[in-house]
């Protein structure tokens, strides 16, 4: 064991070798390279699918906003209060609680609601 053999690889084994790593070197560069050309035109294709939904957005905003401004002066006045009818409507009706309860529009343990915690909601 003291004596360690290394054989040093024969001259035409070396040169197969430098041939085959210089063989993988080309391998690995043309590689990068089409990376970075793919990387490059999908970072393109996202920039002009950016600009052109940007476009899209700017022209759909005015009507958008219009839209936005009339729910929130129209209709959702009138859904708060026919949701707050449906909660009266609970109130006063014990058998319609557990359709409120499945749908959140009251808590399980709401007292006002006149239904005890340990009553399940029916599904």
């Amino acid at each position: 064991m003291d004596n360690a053999d290394l054989k040093s690889p024969a001259p035409g084994d070396l040169n197969q070798l430098e041939a085959e790593l210089q063989s993988l070197r080309q391998l690995i560069i043309s590689v990068l390279v089409l990376m970075i050309i793919i990387s490059g035109t999908l970072s393109i294709y996202l920039l002009r699918q950016w600009r052109m939904t940007s476009k899209d957005l700017a022209s759909i905003r005015p009507a958008a906003s219009q839209v936005f401004a009339e729910y929130t002066k129209e209709r959702a006045p009138r859904m708060d209060a026919f949701l707050e009818r449906l909660k009266d409507y609970g109130r006063t009706h014990s058998d319609f609680v557990p359709i409120l309860i499945r749908y959140q529009l009251v808590s399980n343990t709401s007292p006002a609601v006149g239904v005890s915690p340990s009553t399940p909601a029916k599904k």
